[in-house]
């Protein structure tokens, strides 16, 4: 497949090594050997490094100047704080979402809660991981709040990474069913039932008692 476009050809050198890190082919800890994927995809080396840069930017990559890249780790410490940070964004999402969304709005989240919960039930762990990303995702967008969107983008790049490394150590997945304790509250416009069950969902991944989780009011 040739690209003539740059713009294009980044983006697609881009989604194939994202395609690689989300299916476990280059794993967290993996140095990312650029020569290889040049002659993989049969571009040259600026379209590789500008997508290993833009995924240094997300977060997902360790750059080592003039020596190698290599894919992030986790510790316990890290993925309390990816927790932290991604319990904050959705329960301001799910709070605007309450104020901005409509029911049509939910309904597309109802759709996306119920693929994430037939790939539960047909143990498609990678499907289960797409399309809970796109549940949390939507419910940003619901927002309508641009800041939040583009930062909650890399939060969720991150988190499908965490899943997709800890997916032999049986702790991957979080309770799908309650997708729809958050739909009945969004639905409902209910602040404090979907703040607490947005936060509930999140917590136990993430290493983190809800117990202990204070979620500012903004609404």
């Amino acid at each position: 497949m040739r690209v003539k476009n740059k713009a294009v050809l980044g983006d697609f050198v881009y989604d194939h090594i994202r395609e690689l890190l989300l299916t476990r082919k280059l794993k967290c800890g993996d140095r990312i050997n650029e020569q290889a994927l040049e002659e993989e995809l049969g571009v040259s080396r600026t379209p590789v490094r500008e997508a290993v840069r833009r995924l240094s930017n997300e977060g997902i990559v360790t750059l080592y100047p003039n020596r190698f890249a290599e894919v992030i780790t986790f510790d316990e410490n890290s993925i309390k704080e990816l927790g932290m940070v991604r319990i904050t964004m959705d329960c301001l999402a799910a709070q605007l979402a309450i104020q901005n969304g409509s029911n049509r709005d939910f309904d597309v989240l109802k759709d996306l809660a119920e693929q994430c919960d037939a790939a539960h039930q047909e143990h498609n762990l990678y499907d289960q991981f797409k399309y809970d990303s796109r549940f949390h995702m939507k419910l940003i967008e619901i927002s309508k709040n641009d800041l939040l969107i583009n930062l909650q983008k890399s939060m969720v790049l991150k988190t499908r990474l965490l899943q997709t490394d800890q997916l032999e150590a049986d702790s991957t997945s979080c309770d799908v069913a309650q997708h729809g304790a958050i739909l009945k509250a969004l639905y409902e416009r209910d602040l404090e039932a979907v703040l607490e069950t947005t936060t509930r969902h999140l917590a136990t991944f993430y290493h983190l008692d809800p117990k202990d989780i204070k979620v500012i009011h903004f609404a």
